[in-house]
């Protein structure tokens, strides 16, 4: 464990890892959808000293300097190919490619706000919108196969298996652009509604118990609660 860091630690450690400093993570433990290889952009270093992040694989885990294994991407490894093709789907419009930067800092201004990631059932794709698209109220664009719809702009890129965002192949591109070619149209009532599960308001003959498993805290045949 990485202990009880001194204000001094923690100044060096803000001054070595300031916002935008690019990470390749080597290892940590315990996480399985955080492989060795992926990619990362510092957003902030908190007063503990971990390393708040935004990952290539949309997680956003902290990384804890002396626990975790990982180092910085320099200037020199970054180099000017560092781009992928995306497809762009934007409101009213029919969906065109782009290259963009792969950096999350790209990413959140193409779709004007944080991003948030959508796994896609073509295999090795997914899609990044803005994660408050609904709450800005943005226009609805395009409805997914599970029945939401996405609001605001979002794009499609592939992954390469180790969680890293990658360029669409040509197939992947020609699905996606005929999956989502016609642009659709709905009322702000339709875009905007947040599905949300309803639960019954326990009464005052209920148990402990029976409140308890009410709100999820409590399975039939388990004593203690769940973490």
């Amino acid at each position: 464990m990485q202990g009880f860091l001194k204000p001094y630690q923690v100044e060096q450690i803000k001054k070595k890892y300031p916002p935008g400093t690019r990470i390749q993570l080597d290892h940590m433990e315990g996480e399985r959808d955080m492989p060795d290889g992926l990619q990362g952009v510092v957003k902030h270093v908190d007063d503990q000293g971990q390393l708040h992040m935004a990952w290539q694989n949309g997680r956003s885990l902290a990384l804890i300097p002396n626990e975790d294994q990982f180092h910085i991407i320099q200037p020199e490894q970054q180099t000017a190919d560092n781009k992928i093709r995306v497809l762009v789907v934007e409101p009213g419009k029919v969906p065109y490619p782009q290259q963009i930067e792969n950096d999350y800092r790209a990413m959140q201004k193409l779709v004007d706000g944080c991003i948030e990631f959508v796994p896609l059932p073509e295999p090795d794709c997914h899609l990044y919108c803005n994660d408050e698209g609904k709450l800005d109220g943005l226009p609805g664009n395009r409805r997914l196969d599970h029945g939401d719809i996405i609001c605001g702009t979002f794009f499609i890129c592939a992954d390469d298996g180790a969680g890293n965002d990658t360029s669409l192949t040509d197939r992947q591109l020609q699905y996606y652009t005929e999956r989502f070619q016609e642009p659709e149209q709905y009322t702000d009532e339709e875009a905007h509604h947040v599905e949300c599960e309803i639960k019954i308001m326990p009464s005052a003959s209920d148990s402990i118990e029976d409140v308890m498993r009410m709100l999820g805290l409590l399975q039939d045949g388990n004593d203690g609660m769940e973490r």
